[in-house]
């Protein structure tokens, strides 16, 4: 309507989960005997094997996507790809289907959990001129992706089809939003597959007949499995998932963080400044929400969690803690021994 402005949505940063990304970093081990160099070149975070945080930023997995490319060659590469998709992406979400009886409503059950918990990407099955299409998109912008991550992503795809399948699959048509057919082709093995180029999505097509085929779910499948973490859906819950695994180390620099989700100092803040929040107060939450969390174990002496947290004065911290707390550290830890 005439007058009424649209609320410009700002997009939030883009996450992966850590347990996808330690499957990455698995694969970098059988290519590289010190893993620690790489992680660091990459920019994840040096504690991205511990299990302490639900999601790393996308970009340092990009980074080591890229190195791992590198280092590996383009035939050892794919064949490093193909393995983590095979063995452990596809089966994680295949394992969470309950209902589908076809492909088709495999792959709508698949896009339902995968959409879920995606914070830059969508997948979708659409039908279009008689054909359909597994087609993967950017949430916010259109993206040409570099060679190697439009191989990964196309493997997951079509190694997603031959998982619920049971049998190898390829298909008849794929689109690429790159220009470097030739080559995925090679990658992919997929021979006979047509290939459209400079498209503005990824996807592979499929037939009336393959959708209709029936699938039957591995026994066990269905069973209860730890609760998901909840998606971020506005900037700041993101940043602060993206920061988290880095805080656990000390403070980071609004320059550093910049750098780590590939974006400029400036826009970082003005993001920012759309949800009326600053960058220290949200390193300060993130931080005094992981020393709650430390206290609750007796076991951590206090000034070792004032330390972790970039204290030298025990001091400064307790006024800290207790500006946002309320209560005192030890107060605060006193309370969780009355319970044991």
């Amino acid at each position: 309507m005439k007058g009424l402005k649209m609320k410009k949505v700002t997009p939030i940063v883009p996450l992966i989960k850590s347990q996808y990304a330690i499957a990455f970093v698995d694969i970098l081990k059988q290519i590289d005997s010190d893993i620690y160099p790489t992680i660091a070149k990459a920019q994840l975070p040096e504690n991205i094997l511990e299990p302490d945080h639900d999601y790393v930023p996308q970009l340092p997995l990009i980074n080591l996507l890229r190195i791992i490319g590198e280092k590996a060659g383009p035939n050892r590469y794919s064949q490093l790809i193909w393995q983590v998709c095979r063995q452990v992406l596809v089966p994680s979400y295949a394992e969470k289907l309950k209902y589908a009886k076809t492909l088709e409503q495999a792959i709508e059950e698949f896009s339902v959990f995968f959409n879920q918990e995606s914070t830059h990407s969508t997948v979708k099955l659409r039908h279009l001129v008689g054909r359909h299409w597994l087609i993967r998109e950017h949430n916010f912008n259109i993206e040409k992706l570099l060679d190697f991550r439009e191989l990964f992503i196309l493997t997951f795809m079509i190694e997603l089809i031959r998982n619920l399948t049971k049998r190898e699959w390829s298909p008849a048509e794929i689109v690429l939003t790159s220009d470097n057919a030739d080559e995925l082709k090679k990658s992919l093995l997929v021979e006979d597959s047509i290939f459209y180029v400079n498209r503005s999505v990824i996807a592979i097509s499929l037939t009336s007949a393959e959708l209709a085929q029936p699938i039957s779910l591995k026994l066990g499948w269905h069973e209860a499995k730890p609760s998901e973490p909840r998606r971020p859906t506005q900037f700041v819950d993101s940043l602060k998932q993206a920061l988290k695994p880095y805080l656990g180390l000390g403070r980071l620099s609004i320059e550093s963080a910049a750098d780590i989700l590939g974006m400029n100092v400036r826009t970082l803040q003005r993001r920012l400044k759309a949800e009326k929040a600053s960058y220290s107060n949200i390193v300060e939450n993130v931080l005094f929400t992981q020393a709650c969390e430390m206290m609750t174990d007796g076991n951590i002496p206090i000034t070792r969690i004032a330390s972790s947290l970039g204290y030298s004065d025990l001091a400064h911290f307790s006024r800290a803690f207790k500006r946002i707390t309320g209560q005192s550290p030890r107060a605060y830890r006193k309370q969780f021994q009355l319970l044991i």
